[in-house]
């Protein structure tokens, strides 16, 4: 979407920008502390609304703002605007980087909200110190969610040794394992154990800054600061940081600059005592694209890994899933589930949120049967029930039916319709999986550019090509999107 600049925007139309703001945040501080707000939202604005997208634009001063924002706020946003503006309409997050500056569509949160000045300067002290690491949180891109603890992390004979080893680093940083290296396949609860791991450590000692940063991000990083001449500085950022979780580190493969400075940034690190963690997809010896001066450093700590669960794990999982829902599904039916998903804890939950869905829309407790079509949909075939669908599916994988099975998948592993996937609709999770699947009909089903674009929604093939290109250039970048491609190829190859 292209904004014209806020200089451009007439009188009456900032008067009625910041006016619908003010009634959005006067309606959602009645659903949330104040401070709260004040915290993250006062360099925010409704910047613009698109009629013909049926969306309000919110932009924020930087990334930091705009994540915590969206994670705290996203639902009281929808409903303000729902009520105060138009129930058709959508909300859309952006950063804008004036606000930083100022700008006449900001207002005055603290006099808006009726703050005392006690309150005001708690909250002027508090924000110092949030501007510190919110600048490194904005500068690394990845906030935490404080729901991935270790005291609800399903420890099984699979990730028995890496819990451990995570828990022992989280309670002694620097000096119990460094680095710490865990690898795995997609899936198996990396996320939650190291997202634990920054929980645990700055619930502890708050005074620390831990940064979570994908290899991919700080690529971007790195050769921002090179092309803008200011590595210096971004040495500088690091030298605040105690704690360094690097993800996914095999994305370092062939980038000989960034490994260069990571290898800086590590010794740094190491020599000073300040914790580094570190994940991949295997292990140290097998990343063979990356020097082996740094693989070397990856082993000097502790080279922990995480198998698929086992089947009381699994059912472990299920049920402490069932309990933070406060759901119930029989043990029997449970362990049905157990059986067949057994590599990949996403498909697990994704199962799950398939049967209370069902569960739902039916009123109707969960049977046998349900199951047996929730396995089908993720495409793992019964043995009593669906004996040959497995079968069926190897000889004729690159049929019409096929990808019709896979669509329909990928639909549901997204919360979607085929219906949207076959409309013209824009937004983020529908373009991304209709530029996958798109991608998959070329490339494993071998269809023609005019049948795939004539299977989503008529029109010149050129938009094929287009979405085709852009995938691939996302699959080399994008971790989340990468991840999600391997899931669906996993189906296709079954």
């Amino acid at each position: 979407m292209l904004i014209d600049p806020i200089q451009s925007y007439t009188t009456e139309k900032i008067d009625y920008l910041t006016n619908l703001r003010t009634q959005v945040i006067l309606h959602i501080s009645t659903q949330h502390d104040p401070k709260k707000l004040l915290a993250f939202l006062p360099k925010s604005g409704i910047i613009n609304i698109e009629e013909w997208e049926k969306t309000v634009y919110i932009w924020f001063a930087n990334d930091f703002a705009l994540t915590q924002a969206k994670k705290l706020f996203n639902k009281s946003f929808k409903e303000a605007i729902h009520e105060l503006y138009n129930s058709q309409f959508d909300i859309a997050y952006c950063v804008y980087q004036p606000f930083s500056n100022g700008s006449p569509l900001l207002i005055n949160l603290q006099k808006l909200l009726n703050l005392t000045e006690k309150d005001k300067k708690a909250d002027q002290d508090a924000q110092t110190s949030r501007e510190i690491k919110s600048d490194l949180s904005s500068l690394f891109w990845i906030l935490f969610d404080p729901n991935f603890r270790f005291d609800n992390f399903i420890a099984g004979a699979n990730n028995q040794f890496a819990f451990s080893a995570a828990k022992a680093v989280a309670e002694n940083p620097g000096t119990a394992y460094n680095p710490l290296f865990l690898y795995w396949n997609v899936w198996l609860g990396k996320t939650h154990l190291m997202q634990a791991i920054w929980n645990e450590i700055t619930s502890s000692d708050p005074k620390k800054v831990a940064v979570y940063l994908p290899s991919t991000k700080l690529t971007d990083e790195i050769v921002l600061a090179l092309r803008n001449n200011k590595m210096s500085n971004l040495m500088r950022k690091f030298d605040d940081v105690d704690v360094l979780l690097i993800d996914d580190i095999q994305f370092l493969a062939g980038k000989d600059r960034t490994q260069e400075v990571f290898h800086n940034i590590f010794n740094d690190f190491h020599a000073k005592k300040k914790q580094v963690i570190m994940s991949s997809d295997r292990p140290p010896k097998e990343l063979i694209w990356i020097e082996s001066r740094l693989r070397s450093r990856f082993a000097l700590g502790l080279v922990a890994d995480i198998q698929a669960p086992d089947f009381e794990t699994r059912i472990a999982i299920l049920e402490s899933k069932l309990e933070n829902k406060q759901e119930f599904i029989d043990f029997e039916l449970l362990s049905i589930i157990a059986q067949h998903i057994k590599s990949n804890v996403r498909e697990l939950e994704g199962a799950l949120n398939i049967l209370l869905t069902r569960k739902k829309l039916s009123g109707k407790e969960t049977t046998e049967d349900d199951i047996q079509a929730c396995l089908q949909t993720l495409w793992y075939a019964n043995s009593t029930n669906i004996p040959s669908a497995e079968a069926t599916f190897q000889q004729n994988k690159k049929s019409d039916s096929s990808f019709d099975n896979i669509v329909q998948m990928v639909a549901d592993y997204y919360g979607l319709s085929v219906a949207e996937l076959k409309s013209e609709g824009r937004k983020k999770e529908i373009t991304t999986a209709r530029q996958i699947l798109m991608y998959i009909a070329k490339q494993h089903f071998k269809r023609t550019l005019e049948k795939t674009s004539d299977y989503f929604w008529g029109k010149n093939h050129a938009t094929a090509i287009y979405a085709i290109k852009n995938i691939e250039k996302k699959l080399k970048t994008d971790e989340t999107i990468y991840h999600d491609f391997q899931v669906f190829m996993e189906w296709v190859e079954q």
